[in-house]
């Protein structure tokens, strides 16, 4: 294996769960009533989406066959948010706490990313940009906790899928 390799395997790895992430904001975005939050999550599952680009437009340039993802891979980004839709069931708190959990799972994804002493120079850089991004995002998700107007929005029920 070439460190060509270890750049692909790793960047295929991070857009798997950052777009399995941008997927849950934006179902989440559609089940929420609190326009604010709604928007929040749009947000959110728009600025991963961003990040993916970022991630693939870095693996086009590195390799000629940027699609080798794994079903490891894929197996990965499901359990990383598998608990979202049973936590709807549990209103907005179980929610968010269910969301931020994901969050700290990607988060940490790239932080073993950037301690990957394989990983390219170029490539750690788009990395640490999109980490960056993905911190910003867990902090949001650590503040709807002290969301401001909290008792009416956490009384709020989450519609059903």
């Amino acid at each position: 294996m070439n460190a060509g390799d270890d750049d692909v395997r790793i960047l295929n790895g991070l857009i798997g769960a950052t777009l399995d992430s941008a997927r849950h904001y934006k179902k989440v975005a559609g089940n929420v009533g609190n326009p604010s939050v709604r928007a929040l999550f749009e947000h959110l599952s728009t600025e991963r989406k961003s990040i993916t680009q970022a991630l693939q437009s870095q693996l086009g340039a590195i390799s000629s066959n940027p699609m080798i993802e794994s079903a490891r891979n894929v197996s990965f980004t499901r359990r990383i948010f598998g608990n979202v839709r049973h936590a709807m069931d549990y209103g907005y708190i179980a929610l968010i706490d269910e969301v931020e959990r994901g969050e700290e799972r990607v988060k940490a994804k790239y932080e073993r990313a950037l301690t990957n002493e394989k990983l390219s120079t170029l490539s750690r850089s788009v990395v640490q940009n999109a980490y960056k991004s993905v911190c910003a995002g867990c902090a949001q998700m650590h503040a709807l906790k002290r969301y401001p107007n909290a008792e009416r929005v956490h009384s709020e029920r989450v519609e059903q899928w």
